[in-house]
């Protein structure tokens, strides 16, 4: 009977999280949308996608190492005062754990976007790696001067 409810409870608390993953990717998706300008699939010509990507996966690198000072030292002034490394890892760290290895990153999509203003424009980078656990979506924003913007794991 006490095993049976354990098991209900487990069950759900995967549910629950499952549920906090696709709410929190619906909100990435939204703040996406709304908060630039689509320029479409393709990177503007002005940017460097080839040192663009090798950035990216550099910050998807110190993910997996756990070194999250070093992702905030490659942002932007705005996003190294957004989050600590401390609370990076409060956040980061039970995801790694329970995803386990990184194993390749299995789907890349970039595409260029603009303010809402239309001043400035952006690559941003979404990427699915695999771990031996499970995999992790990336969502990556990275401004003109090859900064950081965003970093968002789910």
């Amino acid at each position: 009977m006490m095993s049976g409810i354990i098991e209900r409870m487990i069950d759900l608390a995967g549910l629950l999280e499952r549920l906090a993953g696709l709410l929190t990717g619906l909100s990435m998706v939204i703040c996406l949308l709304t908060g630039c300008q689509s320029l479409g699939t393709e990177l503007p010509d002005s940017f460097d996608k080839e040192g663009m990507e090798e950035k990216v996966l550099c910050a998807i690198d110190c993910f997996n190492k756990k070194d999250y000072q070093s992702i905030l030292d490659m942002g932007c002034t705005e996003f190294q005062e957004f989050i600590t490394a401390e609370e990076f890892a409060e956040q980061c760290d039970p995801m790694l754990d329970k995803r386990g290895e990184f194993r390749e990153i299995v789907k890349t999509v970039s595409m260029g976007c603009k303010n809402e203003e239309g001043e400035a424009e952006y690559a941003g980078f979404i990427l699915v790696a695999d771990y031996e656990g499970g995999r992790i979506c990336f969502n990556i924003t990275i401004n003109q001067n090859m900064e950081l913007m965003e970093f968002l794991v789910r």
